[in-house]
């Protein structure tokens, strides 16, 4: 049986790491005999850290060759699943959401048995946009989405019910080994960070926000790119932009002075700005020791590790929650799109969510400080709650596939 995964962003996107490792867990679990392929433009690296096959190309490639190359590889398999992550939307930019449609459309007459598997849909407002999502997911035998807000949205736009599945990120479903000495040992001598520091650690997962205009037609990231090369600035330092980065650096040293941890920030995304961000906050903390994991040679599971062992998580990234509270490690969520909400709802952990734009406010260390404090006075009832949950969502999504991906 040959399976033809459809992941997202393997190349530098932890998040999206997280949710390929559930994926491929889910597949191995119900089809155990499987052939399974995913994309990567490291497959190599990939291939070692996952155990699957991989064809050598970027998941949002424009080349025809490797389109071709696709094609073929879909119409050989029995199953092809696409997802998952926040793919269909219109919030950020316009031209990811034509080249899904049109991915997916062409894909879905060589092979019929598409799946979409565990997506979540974003913020959506032109009506075009929704008449194009609601076409691609018709395109699909079955559509797995990982909330309820994401199954309601398509079902008032006009999908029909019998196609929509709700369940949860299938990043939840992956347990993680503990923090063995043998990876601390590893990061120790690859990243100069003292043994010392994994005794009492909280982790900080930032996202650069308000530093570019949403709902353009292309993804920031290629507009930066195209920019650069035709050597206009792209530097938008913003007022907010500003204040957010000044908060943060106020939030990185408050929270190590006044709970004595060590600080590790986790940059979620590669090539975006989080690493740079993370690099620049790292010099606030003077109190205590601070460890910026940003050389990406840990694999998913090595990175799920790391993150079990921390006291809390304030995550801005939805992943970096996703794996701190699957890993049972009490988290604070700061969202800046509904996903990151919706997530601390399923979990029952809402008190401990707050929007992005809070971050804006000069009581903003202040308030995440006080909300830490209560984590960590509460830490193994809170750990104990959230492990419940998270099982609950595990069978859910664990079911969802069960009951709704078949052969042909």
């Amino acid at each position: 049986m040959k399976i033809l995964l459809i992941n997202s962003d393997l190349a530098s996107n932890r998040g999206d790491r997280a949710i390929a490792e559930g994926n491929i867990l889910l597949i191995r679990k119900h089809f155990p005999e499987a052939e399974i392929t995913g994309l990567s433009e490291n497959p190599e690296r990939d291939s070692e850290w996952y155990g699957i096959d991989f064809l050598d190309m970027n998941f949002q490639s424009l080349n025809p060759v490797d389109f071709i190359r696709l094609a073929k590889a879909a119409r050989k398999s029995d199953i092809v699943l696409w997802g998952g992550g926040e793919i269909l939307k219109d919030y950020t930019n316009k031209a990811a959401l034509w080249y899904w449609v049109a991915k997916i459309s062409l894909l879905s007459r060589v092979n019929s048995n598409i799946y979409g598997a565990y997506q979540g849909i974003g913020p959506t407002k032109s009506s075009i946009s929704k008449r194009l999502i609601v076409h691609v997911v018709g395109r699909t035998r079955k559509f797995i989405v990982r909330d309820d807000e994401s199954h309601d949205k398509l079902i008032s736009w006009g999908v029909s019910r019998n196609k929509v599945v709700s369940a949860s990120d299938p990043a939840v479903i992956v347990r993680p080994e503990p923090l063995s000495d043998e990876l601390i040992n590893k990061i120790c001598a690859s990243h100069g960070v003292e043994k010392s520091f994994f005794d009492n650690f909280i982790c900080i997962g930032p996202r650069d926000w308000f530093h570019y205009k949403q709902s353009g037609i292309l993804p920031y990231k290629y507009k930066k790119k195209l920019l650069s090369v035709l050597r206009v600035n792209t530097v938008n330092e913003t007022t907010e932009h500003k204040a957010y980065v000044k908060n943060l650096h106020e939030l990185v040293a408050t929270l190590a002075r006044e709970h004595k941890v060590n600080i590790l920030l986790m940059p979620m995304h590669m090539e975006e700005s989080d690493k740079k961000l993370c690099q620049l906050l790292a010099k606030s903390n003077t109190s205590t020791q601070t460890y910026v994991a940003d050389k990406d040679d840990l694999s998913p599971s090595e990175l799920r590790s790391l993150i079990s062992g921390a006291k809390a998580m304030v995550g801005f990234r939805l992943h970096s929650n996703i794996i701190g509270i699957s890993s049972g490690v009490p988290s604070i969520n700061v969202y800046y799109v509904d996903k990151g909400r919706v997530f601390f709802d399923q979990v029952r952990q809402s008190k401990f969510c707050l929007p992005i734009e809070n971050s804006l406010e000069d009581t903003f260390s202040k308030d995440i400080t006080l909300l830490l404090r209560k984590l960590l006075q509460n830490r193994d009832r809170i750990k104990s709650s959230i492990t419940i949950e998270t099982d609950r969502l595990r069978s859910k999504t664990i079911n969802a596939f069960s009951d709704n991906v078949t052969r042909q």
